[in-house]
């Protein structure tokens, strides 16, 4: 990988101060993205010193990539070049806090489980259910669009995300959007942030709305023998006049996996799942406990199981961690996370499904009914090669999701660094809206310094 000859770290610790540049081989070593390592990390204390040291790198050609816990580094394409690592750790303060008026500011340095936790004193919450919850911050969650179980009901990070400051790869501060619920008309520029992994603008602060923590919670678990009729179900309670917080499709690898011990669960599905939660006022979770239960006697579920407050919780955090989990027992796995209408799923699943067994490749699948799928793809046992049969399965999973009757938007959101040979490989073939995301990648960046190359068609 090309590099300048030489980078001036006197101006880098003039900026920072000379203890936050750091060139220490093992800490360069785990801000490596894709086999590529920066010259130094540089840990800025506010927004003022990211604008100084992007006009720095803009004015040096040198590439610049945000990092916090490290957790999404492994998302997207190789960088075309990655000279410093941008470290946001120092900026992990709440801005402001106002619990009657349900809005929060941090900086992008917080991390999650520590801001939840902070929440959680005034009974509120954000809902950001992502994995890696231990070391994932919320800048890293922002600019990955990392998606939560709990979407079903809070929807996205843009439908409660309220604003951001920024600094762009010009080295100029912005802002979009505002502190509070209404604010004034104008472009959510903000929200072009979310999902950008980095190559727009590096994010100084995120302003959100909160939520009032439920005064009760109920899990609930339905098993079925096909998956036909699990999305089926899903269809009948959407229709219905029930409101859960949570609708998840399990195949039944993945059943298998979120039901195992400790702590363990009463019942050990060898079949579909759906997992719903409810919460609200204990008559509300009581209703849909009752409900849902007539709903999956009269959809033929072979068990429907509520859940107590222990079984719940250890179900949740496999839920929320999937990836990680999933990761954790197979490397070299690629994991696609899909957007797709509801009424397309179950067939794609099928497709997909068969993609791997033609591939010689284990599969397991866990579905939001609100839209999103993770498929991940699996070395079969003993495989001598195991990135072979993915680098061919992977752009067939491209090709199915793109067929008209599906319309699916699919990324590859974790693979082996060694299969990521071009952009096409994470993202797809070129679409028409990849010229577009050029343009707004010149215009918040027009030197290209900002994590250049990591996003769609090289951007």
């Amino acid at each position: 990988m090309s590099r300048p000859a030489q980078i001036s770290f006197t101006r880098l610790e003039e900026i920072a101060g000379g203890a936050h540049v750091v060139t220490d081989a093992a800490q360069i070593a785990a801000r490596e993205v894709c086999g590529a390592r920066p010259a130094a990390i540089v840990r800025p204390a506010d927004a003022a010193q990211i604008a100084e040291i992007l006009r720095f790198a803009a004015e040096n050609k040198l590439a610049v990539i945000p990092t916090g816990g490290g957790t999404k580094l492994g998302i997207g394409a190789p960088p075309a070049r990655y000279d410093i690592a941008l470290d946001l750790s120092r900026m992990n303060r709440v801005l402001a806090y106002d619990p009657q008026d349900l809005t929060l500011g941090v900086e992008p340095g917080v991390r999650i489980e520590d801001l939840l936790r902070t929440l959680t004193e005034k009974k509120q919450f954000l809902p950001l259910a992502v994995p890696f919850s231990d070391r994932a911050t919320i800048g890293g969650i922002v600019a990955a669009n990392s998606s939560s179980p709990l979407r079903h009901a809070y929807g996205a990070v843009r439908d409660f995300c309220l604003g951001m400051e920024f600094v762009t790869g010009a080295g100029a501060q912005a802002k979009s959007g505002g502190r509070v619920v209404k604010n004034v008309t104008g472009y959510d520029l903000h929200k072009l942030l979310i999902g950008s992994l980095g190559t727009l603008a590096v994010i100084t602060r995120i302003n959100f709305r909160t939520f009032p923590m439920p005064a009760a919670q109920g899990m609930f678990t339905a098993s079925f023998s096909s998956a036909e009729a699990a999305f089926d179900f899903c269809r009948v309670v959407a229709h219905s006049v029930l409101t859960p917080q949570m609708v998840e499709i399990a195949d039944p690898g993945v059943a298998r996996l979120l039901f195992s011990g400790p702590p363990s669960v009463r019942m050990e599905p060898q079949t579909w799942c759906v997992l719903l939660a409810a919460a609200g006022q204990p008559a509300v979770v009581e209703r849909h406990a009752r409900e849902l239960g007539r709903l999956a006697s009269a959809a033929t579920a072979e068990e429907f199981v509520s859940l107590n407050d222990t079984e719940a919780l250890s179900v949740f955090t496999r839920i929320r961690e999937f990836p990680k989990l999933i990761l954790e027992a197979e490397p070299a796995a690629a994991i696609f996370r899909i957007s797709a209408v509801p009424g397309a799923m179950a067939p794609l699943l099928g497709t997909l499904r068969a993609l791997a067994a033609q591939n010689g490749l284990d599969f397991a699948a866990l579905a939001r009914a609100s839209g999103i799928l993770y498929a991940a793809f699996l070395p079969g046992e003993g495989s001598a090669k195991p990135s072979a049969p993915l680098a061919v399965a992977i752009p067939e999973v491209f090709r199915a999701c793109g067929v008209p009757e599906v319309r699916a938007s699919a990324m590859l959101e974790w693979c082996p660094a060694e299969i990521k040979t071009s952009p096409d490989v994470v993202w797809g073939a070129p679409r028409p809206d990849f010229a577009l995301m050029g343009r707004v990648k010149h215009s918040f960046d027009p030197q290209n310094i900002l994590a250049p190359g990591r996003f769609a068609e090289g951007i």
